[in-house]
């Protein structure tokens, strides 16, 4: 892999990121007469969503729900809108219940109908035979046998969304599982990484080194790995997989915010350009596990301070 795909830059967008696209291939949507465009350079990302369909035994916990809603809205009001939108799993509240997926079914309907594809991931809250009763299309479509694993094909950088939900299934009341990638799945990523010349950027729930995951080094050693994205922490940041300390060492690495439940919320914007791509931080609000109602005193500064940071990956 060139040493510029290993580096990643912080800074503010480069000019011109968020301008609205002059492709003439661009998808068209037809609404009120007005014709919106679709970049399909551009993509959104969300994560750690935590919905809860079980209103009458988890009633204080709607406030994921309303931070969802105006999430939605606010993809809807980007111009030019994402192509795509890809949520990095925990789309459930916390069991991975049916009713939650019911209910994030009919949230994503907007995004759907507008024309944008959507591709889920799994989290250590979802449940995959659940999920699957709503998305059954995935079952088909999965990369990996008995796991949800996509490819999300872009102009200049395909996305690789992994499965790194536990095989165990999630029983209500008893908790989630930590991240873990079987050997199925494993040797399908090294098979894809060696065969593959364009580049990619791996996506997982979980830190690829995270738990019982561990694919750092696999990830670090691929030519054609640009960096990895996560979520499950809640906090946006930058890291480093690294196996050695000069600047060509490093595989960069970067975590999404939750889209309402605590920590950073807000959502990512993903563009892809022939020689980079750029992660936009549109963060709405920080707040701590007892929701909105508990956010530190300087709240405000911390969103001022993060709303419209960007990462570079240099392709």
């Amino acid at each position: 892999m060139m040493t510029s795909r290993r580096l990643f830059l912080s800074g503010m967008a480069a000019a011109g990121v968020s301008s609205v696209v002059s492709r003439t291939d661009a998808a068209q949507d037809q609404a009120g007469g007005n014709s919106i465009a679709r970049d399909p350079n551009l993509a959104v990302f969300i994560s750690d969503l935590h919905l809860n369909g079980l209103r009458d035994e988890v009633p204080t916990h709607l406030y994921e729900e309303q931070c969802f809603r105006k999430t939605v809205q606010d993809i809807l009001a980007l111009r030019p809108r994402p192509a795509q939108v890809v949520c990095f799993g925990d789309i459930a509240y916390h069991w991975g219940q049916p009713e939650d997926y019911r209910l994030a079914f009919a949230l994503f309907r907007p995004l759907v109908e507008a024309g944008i594809k959507v591709t889920f991931g799994m989290g250590n809250h979802d449940h995959r035979e659940n999920f699957l009763e709503l998305w059954p299309e995935y079952r088909k479509s999965t990369l990996v046998p008995g796991r949800i694993v996509s490819r999300v094909e872009l102009p200049h950088a395909d996305l690789l969304m992994l499965d790194t939900l536990n095989a165990k299934p999630i029983l209500k009341k008893q908790g989630s599982f930590p991240g873990e990638m079987d050997a199925a799945q494993r040797e399908w990523l090294t098979e894809t990484l060696e065969a593959t010349t364009k580049p990619v950027f791996t996506c997982s729930h979980h830190h690829p080194n995270e738990d019982t995951v561990k694919i750092g080094k696999l990830l670090h050693s691929s030519r054609s790995c640009a960096g990895h994205i996560y979520g499950h922490w809640h906090i946006w940041m930058r890291n480093f997989i690294h196996d050695g300390w000069l600047p060509q060492d490093l595989l960069s690495i970067a975590c999404l915010p939750s889209t309402g439940h605590w920590g950073d919320i807000g959502f990512v914007t993903f563009r892809t350009y022939p020689d980079k791509a750029v992660l936009t931080l549109h963060q709405k609000a920080f707040f701590f596990t007892g929701g909105p109602e508990e956010h530190p005193r300087n709240c405000e500064e911390i969103v001022r301070e993060k709303n419209g940071q960007s990462f570079t990956f240099l392709l």
